[in-house]
């Protein structure tokens, strides 16, 4: 008998597109082990993970910056939220 589970990873925004992809690998190695984990005291064994899809996302944003001595203003910046979808597949293990 086989499991079949969806994984979706959604990073913070960020401000660079590599923060942003270095914050989802981070997600998704921490998601995957403790899924294989999960699964593996349930006496599965990890068959078989493969990515569906993958994106990064340009969002905008307002942040309030400071001018002069106690002035601030608002500045539209791009942050980029990144997402993955992984299917992941177990197996009961065979000994």
């Amino acid at each position: 008998m086989s499991h079949i589970e969806t994984v979706y990873i959604v990073t913070d925004p960020q401000p660079t597109v590599e923060e942003s992809v270095k914050q989802l690998a981070q997600r998704l190695d921490k998601n995957l082990k403790d899924l294989v984990t999960v699964f593996q005291e349930a006496g599965d064994q990890l068959w078989n993970a493969e990515p569906a899809s993958h994106t990064v996302t340009p969002v905008p944003v307002v942040e309030r910056r400071p001018t002069g001595i106690i002035g601030r203003e608002k500045v539209q910046v791009t942050h980029y939220i990144a997402s993955a979808l992984v299917m992941v597949s177990f197996q009961k293990r065979i000994d």
